[in-house]
């Protein structure tokens, strides 16, 4: 006697599957990541119009020094919630935002210093 197979749709909780430190982990990436560029590209801005008087000693250059180190920090902390997400062996595809984005903005601070802000 052949029994059929029923086939199981998502459920509600679909994405419940995934646990807090991987949703964590990406949402974290996602905030620090977008912050991070905005700094950046902001500082580059101010560089392209008023030269380096614009950012070097003014309020404005120091926050937006501070957003793009809590950015760094923050893409820390994904970073290492990622990591505990991946040693409890969730497959989730999304997981490698945060698993770069670390040491990718730790690489541009490096050839940034070395090359280009010298």
């Amino acid at each position: 006697m052949v029994v059929p197979v029923r086939s199981v749709g998502a459920s509600p909780g679909a994405d419940e599957r995934h646990g807090r430190p991987a949703r964590w982990a990406l949402w974290l990436s996602m905030i620090c990541g977008g912050t991070f560029v905005a700094s950046i590209a902001t500082i580059a801005i101010a560089y392209a119009i008023g030269s380096e008087d614009a950012v070097d000693d003014t309020w404005w250059g120091m926050l937006l020094a501070g957003t793009g180190l809590a950015g760094l920090l923050g893409s820390l902390v994904a970073f290492v919630l990622a990591l505990v997400a991946r040693a409890r062996r969730e497959r989730w595809v999304p997981l490698w935002l945060p698993l770069l984005a670390f040491p990718a903005a730790i690489v541009f601070l490096v050839l940034g210093e070395a090359f280009w802000w010298e």
